[in-house]
């Protein structure tokens, strides 16, 4: 499956690319971008000054967040990772293509600036990962996440917390979403706010079946080939680039701040 880009009167039903072995609501889409959109993204990127952390190096855009959450800019994302990506993920909806009455409106619609305002890019060489975490509430539940470069393994496990529900998902259950290079995993709601996400620090990615993987169904017949005949297991070769996209809630203008705390805040 790929990805067809309607037109500006219509909006790409989500429905088409729903994880549906996992709880609500994620989407994952292949092929979000050509090969060639990718490398000219890459490219784009490389110019840009890297932030380095202990085993990875990330760039926050337009700016990085405040501890408390706030972004402090009156910039706006850089034109490079606007199109054509901004544009293709704000003509998605949530509506059923079996139903147009159901349309909801686009994934960013109900969010307060109506579309994503700021990019995380961060690179994983092969081995490295990210422990579970949450992306908390400095954002709107809507996390939208470019893979470049190289596949990678996302694993996704339900918070821990008693809820007296029997019929919910185990606690250690552990979801695997393979994201493939030029693809578009989409979470939001629930898949946002009740589970943690992280990626495991192997240069090999080993027990890859049609029952392991959770979007099985969407990956690329020659990624599903590649796996089944490598034995279940996929070698990390490339590094992977990540491009994170979210609305941030609360934006100040940094010539609002004074002596260190934001004016207004309560």
């Amino acid at each position: 499956m790929k990805f067809q880009q309607m037109s500006n009167t219509s909006l790409d039903p989500l429905e088409h690319y729903k994880i549906k072995s996992l709880p609500p609501n994620a989407y994952y889409i292949p092929s979000f971008l050509t090969p060639s959109e990718s490398t000219t993204l890459l490219s784009q990127i490389s110019k840009h000054p890297w932030t380095t952390l202990t085993h990875r190096r990330l760039q926050p855009h337009p700016a990085p967040l405040t501890p408390s959450g706030h972004l402090l800019t009156t910039k706006s994302l850089p034109e490079f990772l606007v199109s054509p990506v901004v544009d293709r993920i704000l003509s998605l909806s949530f509506g059923s293509s079996e139903n147009d009455g159901g349309i909801k409106g686009g994934i960013f619609t109900n969010s307060p600036h109506t579309r994503p305002n700021h990019v995380l890019i961060n690179e994983y060489p092969p081995g490295t990962g990210i422990s579970p975490h949450e992306d908390g509430g400095a954002y709107f539940p809507v996390v939208c996440t470019v893979s470049l470069g190289a596949h990678i393994i996302l694993e996704v496990t339900p918070k821990r917390k008693d809820t007296g529900d029997d019929n919910g998902p185990p606690k250690d259950a552990v979801y695997k979403i393979f994201q493939e290079p030029n693809s578009l995993l989409i979470t939001t709601d629930g898949m946002y706010t009740d589970h943690l996400h992280g990626i495991s620090s192997v240069k090999v990615d080993e027990g890859l079946t049609e029952a392991t993987v959770a979007n099985w169904g969407l990956l690329s017949e020659e990624t599903k080939r590649g796996i089944v005949e490598g034995g279940g297991r996929v070698r990390r070769e490339e590094v992977r680039v990540s491009l994170t996209y979210r609305d941030v809630l609360k934006v100040k203008d940094p010539g609002k701040v004074f002596g260190g705390r934001i004016l207004g805040r309560r």
